[in-house]
């Protein structure tokens, strides 16, 4: 095949020019340079995106936040029934804070539950030897446009534990070791949020390579993309969230 020649080809002469990189590293370059998706064309990612797009029909409406079903709005912070999940609370922020408004400031900020959020989980596999990367067009009720291009699996730790009564998040099985099972992973580490909104908080970052043959596409929102598309997918206006922006340059 074609394309598995140029790759092979590419990734040879990184290793002669570049001896010391690992072979990831080296193949992270070539995938910068080429598109390593034998399954699924540009035009073809693009089009689904919008045909799940185009097919998204669940009603958002806001309400009062006194109308809220399962969340106590209280004086001091609006907090899940649960206790789990997140938390909006105040902070009041000192002189001392090295930013714009020099006499601090007030504000309500988001806690997650035990401060850490979640996971946010990429699959990477050869298909005919070639990188491929699992990828969701995902909905979340914040989402510019609805639906986004996301990693294979995101969600908190509150969803993994089941504390919503639904059964455990898509492919969450693949990723249940990473605690164990450190060295099985490309990359495996926490990584910060946004300070402004959130609270202390921070994800676990996990990029996991599987064999082709033990995974499968649940459903149409799944796809296979290479990281060559991904970055291209970019230029695209709010298309890819900021969950996957990271974790393909990790």
């Amino acid at each position: 095949m074609k394309k598995k020649l140029e790759y092979s080809n590419r990734l040879e002469i990184f290793k002669n020019s570049l001896p010391e990189l690992s072979t990831y590293e080296i193949e992270k370059l070539v995938e910068h340079s080429m598109c390593t998706n034998i399954l699924n064309t540009y035009d073809e990612i693009v089009a689904w995106a919008e045909k799940i797009r185009q097919q998204f029909d669940t009603e958002i409406k806001e309400i009062p936040l006194e109308n809220l079903r399962n969340w106590n709005v209280g004086p001091n912070k609006i907090a899940h029934s649960s206790g789990k999940f997140f938390e909006v609370l105040g902070l009041r922020v000192g002189i001392n804070s090295t930013r714009e408004v020099e006499a601090g400031w007030d504000q309500p900020i988001i806690k997650e539950h035990g401060f850490d959020g979640g996971v946010l989980c990429l699959l990477r596999t050869y298909i005919e030897e070639l990188p491929h990367y699992l990828i969701q067009a995902k909905f979340e009720p914040g989402n510019y446009n609805y639906i986004q291009l996301s990693p294979t699996l995101q969600a908190t730790f509150s969803n993994l534990n089941q504390e919503h009564g639904g059964g455990k998040p898509p492919y969450s099985e693949f990723f249940e070791d990473y605690s164990k099972n450190q060295n099985e992973y490309i990359f495996n580490e926490w990584l910060t949020e946004d300070g402004g909104k959130f609270y202390f908080k921070r994800n676990r970052g996990l990029v996991k390579q599987v064999d082709y043959e033990n995974t499968y596409l649940l459903d149409d929102s799944f796809m296979w993309l290479s990281l060559f598309q991904i970055k291209k997918l970019l230029q695209k206006n709010s298309l890819v969230n900021p969950h996957l922006s990271r974790l393909i340059f990790l």
